[in-house]
């Protein structure tokens, strides 16, 4: 028998992108989903579409075996405090995040879900699952590029790294763990251990969430990670309501990003996970360099985010790269 998932989806002036992305979802092969909504104080009518969408679904659909659609509403105050209210108010088993200008595969939920509960009979929680994970298909809005990314198969565990360790190698590797967007949660973990979005953060809120949700995972012995090399999550980067271009722009951001690695690496890192937080910690100076060189500011201006000596060479990859 499935399990219900909830599906958390914040909306801040995005009331017509979020009602595409329901119908999506509605048209899920996975159907005992719950889809909560969080209006996050929008100033337009995206609260009053979504109400009336809500309505009119409903209606049409009573007594038919759909996803369950709740609208709630807050006073404006970021993602992360949306998200949280969300949290508040799901009932699944499992949790879901999905922003209201992205997409799913309507595969998305049927596969994540087959793959979290894969080892569910075993009697072992080492061997039970504490995530799922798929591959995703990124599009930049101002170029229309597209692409798959994090199709690759991962290296798994190798035997002289603890979980943690292997958490950090494929942060600082790939990346495909920093968003919570393309993931599927446990919904007892998050709540048992209240784990929340820091809602004084405008950047790497996501990473700091999926660390500390995996911290407590790896408490309770959940420790697989299960990656499907599909691209089921459609993310849409550089939309009207993103904010993450600016934020980005900030070192201080990234340094604070990077003291939430050495939080989950623990009071005494051994030498192999000295070795990873130093290869995050470069990873974040040349993330930070790109971001700044790929920002739409005057060179001058782009100098006082990053050195000139590290911006000419970021400045050159960027134009070589999409």
């Amino acid at each position: 028998m499935h399990d219900k998932i909830s599906v958390i989806i914040p909306v801040y002036n995005t009331g017509k992108s979020a009602i595409k992305l329901i119908l999506k979802i509605t048209k899920s092969t996975y159907k005992k989903l719950e889809l909560i909504v969080v209006d996050d104080g929008s100033t337009d009518d995206s609260l009053l579409l979504l109400k009336e969408f809500a309505r009119q679904y409903k209606i049409k659909f009573k007594g038919k075996t759909v996803p369950e659609i709740r609208i709630f509403t807050k006073s404006n105050n970021g993602v992360s405090s949306a998200r949280n209210l969300g949290i508040s108010k799901a009932t699944g088993k499992y949790i879901s995040f999905v922003d209201s200008d992205d997409s799913i595969d309507e595969k998305f939920y049927e596969k994540m879900y087959k793959e979290i509960t894969r080892y569910e009979n075993l009697k072992s929680r080492d061997l039970k699952s504490a995530l799922a994970v798929s591959g995703v298909h990124y599009t930049r809005i101002n170029t229309k590029h597209a692409k798959n990314i994090y199709l690759n198969k991962v290296k798994g565990r190798m035997p002289d790294e603890t979980f943690k360790d292997f958490i950090l190698r494929l942060m600082y590797t790939d990346g495909r763990l920093y968003a919570v967007t393309n993931k599927l949660f446990r919904a007892d973990i998050i709540k048992h251990f209240e784990v929340t979005f820091d809602e004084s953060m405008t950047f790497a809120e996501d990473t700091k969430f999926v660390l500390n949700y995996l911290n407590f995972a790896n408490r309770v012995h959940y420790i697989r990670i299960e990656f499907i090399l599909e691209p089921l999550y459609f993310y849409n980067y550089g939309t009207p309501t993103s904010i993450v271009g600016d934020s980005s722009l900030s070192w201080g951001n990234w340094l604070k990003s990077y003291r939430d690695f050495e939080k989950f690496a623990g009071n005494k890192p051994t030498k192999l996970t000295k070795k990873y937080l130093k290869k995050i910690f470069m990873r974040w100076k040349v993330s930070h360099a790109l971001a700044v060189a790929r920002s739409k500011q005057s060179f001058g201006h782009k100098c006082q985010h990053v050195s000139f000596f590290k911006l000419v060479p970021a400045e050159i990859i960027v134009k070589f790269r999409r």
